[in-house]
């Protein structure tokens, strides 16, 4: 017979029972998305205020602003993924 909680649409990522170490690495892996992604936003962020901020015409502002844009969400990209597949590699049994 089958748990309450899994007859509910429960992602795929989400496995229901989670040993200690399983939990904790899932945790520390959510922890540092979370911190990473948002050092690169706050450094992403401040240099492209800066950069607008400095005495160039319009035409550079936009364009080194969407240029920090498509790095950031590179950068956001490369991290995520990282992240995942480091994740991947210490959750397999054996490894």
């Amino acid at each position: 017979m089958r748990a309450k909680y899994e007859r509910f649409a429960i992602p795929y990522t989400f496995k229901p029972a989670l040993s200690v170490g399983e939990a904790a690495l899932a945790a520390f892996a959510a922890f540092l998305r979370i911190f990473l992604g948002s050092l690169l936003f706050a450094f992403c962020g401040a240099y492209t205020l800066s950069v607008w901020s400095a005495p160039y015409s319009l035409f550079w502002r936009v364009a080194v602003a969407l240029g920090m844009a498509v790095l950031f969400l590179g950068s956001f990209a490369l991290i995520l993924w990282a992240i995942g597949v480091a994740v991947q590699k210490l959750s397999r049994p054996g490894a």
